[in-house]
């Protein structure tokens, strides 16, 4: 890949800019399928093995709105925001809170939310078999995904507290 950079640096023309020229190769470097999952697009389906026990699969929790968070205990912005995201699971009911770990073991992720307490229903995706169905680029990345398991948004990047509460207050029609 470097050396397709470098003939493409070198064969400009005069007008454009290194950094467009950068954004498109990372573009192109995206996995393929990224643009699957955009918002209006049907939720990727996934079976798991719940933290209690039971497998689960995603579309058992249709029927509800539902947040498809990504993160890991090792990323600065993931652990900022999870206090926001720990604190959707104690709505009334009216919205469904899945947190992705990414490739990490049960002891890390375990010993990580007892510190901290927080309490997450937690998805372990220890192969990363998740991360790849849902082309997870970058963490903190979050899904809102509708009754009918439809994405209604994508946030790559850690929220803010107003910007989760508009988008939770758009995910649930308010």
């Amino acid at each position: 890949m470097k050396l397709v950079h470098k003939q493409i640096v070198r064969n400009r023309p005069s007008g454009v800019r290194p950094g467009i020229i950068a954004a498109c190769l990372l573009f192109l470097a995206l996995p393929a399928g990224a643009a699957d999952l955009a918002e209006g697009s049907s939720a990727p389906d996934f079976t798991f093995t719940a933290p209690g026990g039971g497998t689960h699969k995603l579309s058992d929790y249709r029927g509800k709105p539902l947040v498809l968070h990504f993160w890991a205990t090792w990323c600065g912005p993931c652990i900022r925001e999870l206090p926001l995201i720990s604190a959707l699971g104690s709505r009334t009911g009216d919205l469904t809170t899945l947190a992705v770990n990414c490739a990490e073991t049960d002891q890390e992720v375990s010993s990580f939310l007892r510190d901290r307490k927080f309490s997450l229903n937690v998805v372990m995706d220890r192969t990363g078999h998740i991360s790849e169905l849902y082309n997870i680029y970058a963490i903190p990345q979050t899904f809102m995904i509708d009754a009918e398991g439809v994405i209604r948004s994508v946030r790559v990047g850690a929220y803010s507290q107003r910007e989760l509460n508009r988008d939770i207050s758009a995910l649930l029609g308010r």
